[in-house]
């Protein structure tokens, strides 16, 4: 599990082989390389198998707003087929990028803490250090996800989750062999690690960067951030206090109707005024034909995801999210006529397109399931719903729906908001429902509300060369 890559914006900064025992007395020695390594573990999201691509491709793709064209590169076609198997190597990659950046995170930490840096650096050194803190926790909370079944899965969390990494070392010795934490534990030492850095990243204003900088994990980003960790956990308080934080601080505000899908400031702008915290990419440093634009649109590298079309009969003509999707077909010969092709992401020039890690409509509908969950806040919870879905659709009448009729609402709106942006899996296993899986032709898959094959397997890998792991009851008995 220990395993460093810290890169910079534009080039590798240093990587720690734990085989050769490389020095490390050049990592967290002071403010420059400090935010280094900071830039380094921001990287590692942007990799093809974080969100670049694999973290957010499959929670559409395992559930039911996209399938894999006929016409295809042989990318995430088990998933499609829900035949995945230990050896899969995006599961392996998922894995390990995300502990490669709990173990970033763990040294940043430990290391930047016991620095004494001057007084005018003190504020900058803190801020990194919360930055890593909230890195640390999003990278336990994605495995979590991918990894382990849901918070409610049983009564009190004590099923299986990821192995819970907060140490560090960058030697061979320092090689560990975890056991897997309860998803309690995972989701306990989240919570203190969002806690953490909430306290010491600054409310004013971010320290080191401009506040437009959404690339950047600001305080209000990590706040962002547990709103939706307390409402995976169910803690719907708690998750209504974080989102009204964020949203009562007007640090962000909803793309316009006009804007929204084709404006000159949209949805794919990077650093747009409704993100929050995204993945950013640069015309230097990006991925090019491993994009997402590349997978997804037609024309360029790939184009092997489409919409299904039940997602896009969702959307009423009047809504403009439906011009993330054209009823077209796929390119190339031998694919599918007509097709609703995905649209959302089209930068395939200079791939200068943030990945949405979380933005202001989020926490809105948030707040609206933490609110309609808890029973007499109905009227306030569909005032926030609405403020999601008049943006999308000028035309859309007041909510006035209540009980589960409005909570309905609120996982329909999430469904049509957030396609194609990875969330659509974690909502439907959260909510303990059963779904059909759609493959091209017609074909079905139903998936029942607790399939063993909507959670990853532990990498083969992983499986080997650590004797304390457990994997997953889906794939016990596969190879």
């Amino acid at each position: 599990m220990v395993a460093l890559s810290f890169g910079s914006c534009k080039k590798e900064f240093l990587e720690i082989d734990p085989q050769q025992q490389t020095a490390v007395d050049l990592v967290v020695v002071d403010l420059p390389t400090t935010k280094a390594a900071v830039m380094g573990t921001y990287g590692l999201l942007q990799s093809v198998d974080y969100y670049g691509r694999t973290f957010t491709v499959l929670p559409d793709l395992i559930a039911d707003n996209m399938y894999i064209s006929r016409k295809n590169s042989k990318r995430y076609i088990t998933y499609d087929q829900y035949i995945t198997t230990t050896n899969d190597g995006s599961a392996s990659g998922a894995w390990e990028r995300g502990y490669q950046t709990v173990v970033n995170s763990n040294i940043i930490i430990a290391k930047g803490e016991q620095l004494v840096v001057p007084e005018t650096q003190a504020a900058e050194m803190k801020h990194l250090i919360g930055e890593a803190y909230t890195l640390r926790a999003l990278a336990h909370f994605d495995l979590l996800r991918l990894f382990a079944a849901p918070y409610n899965a049983t009564a009190d969390a004590s099923h299986l989750g990821v192995p819970v990494v907060i140490k560090s070392g960058t030697s061979k010795e320092d090689v560990i062999s975890p056991k897997r934490n309860t998803v309690k534990e995972g989701y306990t030492q989240i919570v203190a690690d969002l806690q953490k850095a909430i306290s010491i990243l600054p409310a004013t204003a971010p320290v080191g960067f401009s506040a437009s900088n959404r690339g950047h994990i600001t305080h209000y980003a990590a706040k962002a951030l547990l709103a939706r960790v307390y409402l995976y956990m169910g803690d719907w308080v708690n998750a209504e206090t974080m989102a009204t934080d964020v949203i009562a601080a007007n640090k962000y505000t909803m793309l316009s109707n006009a804007n929204y899908v084709t404006g000159a400031t949209n949805f794919r702008t990077q650093n747009n005024a409704e993100a929050i915290f995204e993945v950013q990419y640069t015309a230097t440093n990006n991925l090019a034909q491993n994009a997402l634009s590349s997978f997804l649109l037609q024309g360029a590298s790939y184009g092997d995801g489409l919409a299904t079309d039940e997602l896009y009969n969702l959307y009423k003509s009047t809504d403009v999210r439906r011009g993330f999707m054209a009823k077209s077909k796929r390119s190339g010969s031998g694919g599918e006529d007509p097709a609703f092709v995905i649209t959302k992401y089209n930068n395939i020039s200079t791939y200068e397109e943030g990945v949405k890690v979380i933005r202001l409509s989020e926490v809105y509908l948030i707040r609206a399931e933490a609110r309609a969950k808890q029973g007499g806040k109905d009227a306030v919870a569909a005032q926030d719903l609405d403020v999601v879905a008049k943006r999308a659709d000028a035309t859309a009448a007041t909510t006035t729906a209540t009980g589960q009729a409005l909570q309905d609402l609120i996982l329909i709106e999430n469904r049509k908001e957030f396609a194609f942006e990875g969330h659509r899996l974690f909502d439907l296993t959260r909510h303990k429902l059963a779904f059909t899986k759609y493959r091209t032709g017609g074909l079905t898959i139903p998936v029942s509300n607790n399939s063993l094959r909507t959670v990853l397997p532990i990498p083969l890998s992983e499986m080997n060369a650590n004797p304390n792991m457990e994997q997953n009851e889906g794939y016990l008995n596969n190879k």
